[in-house]
């Protein structure tokens, strides 16, 4: 692993010169070609991943949640891979399940750039981009395209969001027109009502409000096998607020969380949100005031910088973890370090 370190410290150097976006958009099309041209081997040397196929991958990290098998408990957060560019080659970068997103029925272009900065010293990541995508329509016909090279415990969520120009009084239409895109195509569902991005979204967090998106969106994507129904909530949401969601939730017939989104904030008087080292101790709050009022899965997200985190959400009863920002400072070899962790820790548990 050090020298993987050692040479992505070289990397970053020239990534990080550029600007967030720019080299976000350059880390994709390194990531999408590598894929295409090397068949995978070359993003398991960066990596350290094992070898992965149609069939199976390294099953000492597989974990059940959802009643389907994971590859391993560490995924890639929504956000990163909005548009599906690369759901391949993410198996040979060492995760376990990826979620796509946040898509929303119609494209659009999100906010005017700027929109992403990095901040080096607080290792956190300021974002605004509100929403920018291809539209369901494109995105599900990419997800579709690959379904069948990736292997068979790797799973893909799809996070999925209102468009801008909708009024928040018609937002159930929105959220169950993206879903139904992926009705047979996303091994699990996520709605997003947390985003500080698009303006006005975090009200459809009140239970009066997010009831008949839930209800909406489970009708859009009933069938002889519906994929899960996740909520994504803001950290802002605590304690009291958060147990009247979860059992109005419990109510309706969702199956599990995702914890958290980003913290909302400003940068230079623009309005978004952080993630990061700035949002570990509040994320990991969450997690644990949410175990103590449920039982259903949580993903786990927001401020996982290092494997001993990750550990820690496991510990404290995650199911799952995702990464965003870690892995953008972390590097290529982050996914593998932290799934390492985790099962060398769950090992000593059981043992």
């Amino acid at each position: 692993m050090s020298l993987r370190r050692s040479l992505w410290r070289l990397l970053r150097a020239v990534l990080f010169r550029f600007d967030a976006e720019r080299a976000h958009r350059i880390t994709v099309s390194l990531i999408r070609w590598s894929y295409r041209f090397g068949g995978g081997h070359l993003l398991r040397i960066a990596s350290g991943a094992p070898a992965v196929s149609s069939q199976s991958v390294a099953p000492s990290g597989e974990c059940e949640v959802f009643g389907m098998r994971f590859a391993s408990r560490v995924g890639l957060a929504a956000g990163f891979d909005k548009d599906a560019e690369i759901v391949p080659a993410l198996p040979s970068l060492g995760f376990g399940f990826a979620e796509i997103g946040t898509v929303t029925p119609r494209p659009q272009s999100g906010n005017d750039r700027p929109r992403l900065f990095r901040d080096l010293e607080r290792q956190c990541v300021f974002n605004r981009m509100g929403f920018n995508g291809l539209g369901a329509a494109v995105v599900a016909k990419r997800l579709e395209s690959v379904r069948d090279r990736l292997p068979s415990a790797f799973r893909v969520g799809v996070n999925v969001g209102k468009n801008k120009d909708t009024p928040l009084e018609e937002a159930a239409r929105d959220y169950a027109a993206a879903a139904a895109a992926f009705k047979s195509l996303a091994d699990y569902i996520v709605i997003n009502v947390s985003s500080p991005n698009t303006a006005g979204l975090r009200s459809l967090q009140a239970i009066e409000s997010l009831h008949p998106i839930v209800d909406a969106v489970k009708e859009a994507i009933r069938g002889a096998k519906s994929p899960p129904l996740l909520l994504k909530l803001a950290p802002e949401v605590e304690s009291e607020e958060l147990a009247r969601i979860f059992a109005a939730a419990d109510r309706w017939g969702v199956d599990g969380w995702v914890l958290t989104n980003t913290l909302a904030g400003n940068r230079e008087g623009l309005s978004g949100g952080w993630s990061g080292k700035v949002l570990t101790e509040l994320s990991r709050t969450r997690l644990e005031q949410a175990r103590a009022v449920t039982r259903l899965p949580i993903i786990s997200v927001g401020g996982i910088m290092d494997a001993d985190e990750a550990e820690r959400r496991v510990r404290l009863g995650a199911n799952l973890v995702q990464i965003y920002s870690g892995w953008i400072f972390g590097g290529p070899s982050f996914p593998v370090e932290i799934s390492n962790r985790i099962l060398i820790k769950n090992t000593e548990i059981k043992g």
